[in-house]
């Protein structure tokens, strides 16, 4: 890591910013606009939390039945922010921000400068430092996640969150055999789960027949709805993938040109691992402490 550089040298500013009282819409709007996957909340231009993407998907399917289901147009981000804010100032050495990200497993700093926000440090911005930089310091194999979670095409979107909250994980590979073919982010989750929002995630019907009583008595008809989306509905197909072998840095540009965030890592076109923006995050911070 070059000695000396600030936050202010890497952070991305202006900040995009919403109040708690805007809603969901809003907000997500804005992040479609402008290709982001967080937000700033500003009460009285003071940071009182952080929206992403994956804090919409998992409050939604979290939430109260009664408002969860109400049109996100109608939802204020105060409902679904992370509340509390991790800040930096625009001094502050790159490696002492990277260590906080990590030690509070966060995946931004909101940087202030004289009490007021100057911008905010993502691990975008870090993976552009690290591909700008640190070429030839890691190979993928040595930052790579082995053996990432994974499922097949047909599975329940509900199984998919499962699987993200079981093993706290941001994506799942989508694989046919041990080849990926798709890529699920919580990201991809959340808007999903956004593209009806007056009535939530799509759902089909699904009629049971149950015995009242022992014997022959009469039998009645109960309903249970059912979500419809699976993970082929919402995955991105035909994933990039990158070998082991290849400069970390390289990699880092290719999750940059293309605007994601993990990509799967193949040996003889099976599945052998991940590399995300967290373990580029893992990476810097391993040479902060050399």
């Amino acid at each position: 890591m070059k000695s000396g550089t600030k936050v202010d040298a890497v952070m991305s500013s202006p900040v995009l910013a919403v109040r708690p009282t805007d809603t969901v819409a809003h907000a997500k709007n804005l992040m479609l606009r402008h290709g982001v996957r967080r937000l700033v909340v500003l009460e009285k231009g003071e940071p009182v939390g952080i929206l992403a993407m994956h804090d919409v998907a998992e409050r939604l399917n979290r939430g109260a039945p009664e408002w969860r289901r109400r049109p996100i147009d109608q939802i204020p981000v105060a409902r679904v922010m992370h509340k509390g804010v991790i800040s930096a100032s625009v001094g502050t050495d790159l490696n002492k921000a990277v260590k906080l990200m990590l030690n509070h497993d966060i995946s931004s700093l909101v940087v202030v400068e004289s009490g007021s926000v100057a911008g905010i440090l993502t691990k975008t911005d870090i993976a552009r430092y690290f591909s700008d930089n640190l070429h030839g310091q890691f190979r993928v194999a040595t930052l790579m996640t082995p053996d990432p979670i994974v499922v097949n095409r047909g599975h329940s979107i509900a199984r998919v969150v499962e699987l993200m909250e079981e093993y706290g994980v941001a994506r799942v590979v989508v694989v046919s055999g041990k080849r990926p073919v798709g890529i699920i982010s919580e990201g991809d989750i959340g808007f999903a789960r956004l593209e009806e929002p007056a009535q939530g995630t799509r759902e089909r019907e699904v009629r049971y027949i149950r015995r009242l009583e022992r014997g022959d008595r009469p039998r009645a008809r109960y309903v249970k709805h059912v979500a419809m989306l699976t993970a082929e509905d919402v995955m991105r197909q035909d994933p990039i993938t990158i070998g082991t072998d290849l400069d970390a840095a390289e990699a880092a540009g290719l999750m940059l040109k293309h605007g994601i965030s993990g990509l799967p890592v193949v040996e003889n076109e099976g599945l052998v691992g991940i590399l995300t923006k967290t373990d580029i995050l893992k990476g810097v911070g391993r040479l902060s402490v050399q």
